[in-house]
């Protein structure tokens, strides 16, 4: 299974930051996966958590409350689903497997199904890819000017955008404007 990226330019002009009331939006990063895993594209997916990753899912669990949270959502993947596991278990709600956590043309149907089915008072948690995190804040109305301090960067100039490490959580805060600005979002480590 392969997780799809669209171009960085490309993604700017397809998405168009939408002005709706959200949900607030935790997203996450899967955690540490396994060092060595099978060097065949087909078990990717399948790829599971290390030791290391195991204790970062756990420790997610103590960033929220019960009742805190609305729902979870995760990429397909099995070290995606393995963070949010924990905090499954803690809260007692179902993991919501989600194309647009792996899959950047899922994207704009997810947010508009989430705004649908949650109001501004609600919080969710999305557990997705280094390669698809900046995507999902860039959507949720992220500024180019806010890159730095969310940890965002292109591979390479006009390339893909990448967040680094696994110890992060950032948070899209419920905005009634249309205009996102960098406070409307917070990176937190954990």
């Amino acid at each position: 299974m392969k997780i799809y990226r669209l171009p960085f330019l490309l993604f700017i002009a397809f998405f168009a930051v939408t002005a709706s009331a959200q949900p607030t939006i935790y997203i996450v990063r899967h955690a540490e996966k396994l060092a060595t895993w099978l060097e065949d594209d087909a078990l990717d997916a399948f790829h599971p958590l290390s030791a290391e990753g195991a204790v970062r899912a756990q420790k997610l669990t103590e960033q929220f409350q019960p009742e805190a949270i609305a729902a979870i959502f995760s990429s397909r993947t099995t070290r995606a689903l393995h963070t949010a596991l924990p905090l499954s278990q803690k809260l007692n709600l179902p993991v919501e497997a989600v194309d647009a956590c792996m899959d950047t043309a899922a994207i704009v149907s997810f947010y508009k199904n989430l705004t649908q089915r949650f109001g501004p008072d609600k919080s969710v948690v999305l557990v997705s890819h280094s390669n698809i995190i900046p995507y999902l804040l860039l959507k949720a109305g992220l500024p180019q000017s806010c890159f730095k301090e969310m940890r965002i960067k292109a591979a390479a100039p006009n390339e893909w955008l990448l967040i680094e490490g696994y110890d992060n959580i950032w948070q899209v805060k419920k905005s009634a404007s249309p205009q996102k600005n960098c406070n409307d979002f917070l990176r937190k480590t954990f």
